[in-house]
């Protein structure tokens, strides 16, 4: 499952994507503690950076939760930041 792209934030907006989808998917479920930061970064052939900027997006939405020492769970199937959107300009 290897992602060749050239623009970085394109990139990591390719992994978000992929983050995403194994959620959507079930493959991912809340509480399940995700795969490291190594694993993905080699099962999605991109850089580790690459991988971190997307695991901090996803944290940002409300998706996953790190806890430190323990890893980076899923919080949530959904991402809140379409729900704040919403909320915000009711």
């Amino acid at each position: 499952m290897s992602l060749q792209y050239t623009s970085r934030s394109s990139l990591v907006e390719r992994v978000i994507e992929q983050m995403r989808s194994q959620i959507n998917a079930g493959e991912w479920t809340p509480g399940m503690r995700i795969p490291t930061e190594s694993q993905l970064s080699n099962s999605l052939g991109v850089g580790r950076n690459t991988v971190r900027e997307a695991v901090r997006a996803l944290v940002h939405t409300g998706v996953l939760e790190v806890r430190q020492g323990a890893g980076t769970f899923v919080l949530s199937s959904r991402d809140l930041s379409g729900l704040l959107q919403r909320l915000d300009h009711a």
